[in-house]
């Protein structure tokens, strides 16, 4: 899996962003259409990733992503639910040469 841009990372089909909302890298699977732009990518339609938090709660992130824009729908269970951000940079432990490049998605 490699950088490919400061916001995205390409792994075996598919591609992987940082979720400001969650704090964690989400994947975008190949299956979805998406425009090619790696600085501002859209990707349709939404991604709705379900997922367990390390305290054993259930946890939604819902968003569409348009122009490098995350627009979290108002089922996440998040901070940011039906609000729209910018993409964020990968953080360094997530970027080439990081050390970490392990993922929870």
């Amino acid at each position: 899996m490699g950088q490919v841009s400061k916001f995205l990372r390409r792994g075996q089909d598919r591609y992987f962003h940082w979720c400001p909302a969650c704090q964690r890298m989400h994947p975008l699977p190949d299956a979805w259409s998406y425009n090619g732009d790696l600085e501002k990518p859209t990707f349709t339609p939404s991604f709705k990733h379900n997922f367990t938090l390390d305290n054993g709660d259930k946890a939604v992130c819902h968003y569409i992503l348009t122009d490098g824009m995350l627009t979290f729908c108002a089922d996440s269970t998040h901070a940011l639910a039906s609000k729209t951000v910018p993409m964020q940079p990968l953080p360094p432990e997530h970027r080439d040469g990081g050390e970490r490049l392990t993922f929870r998605v």
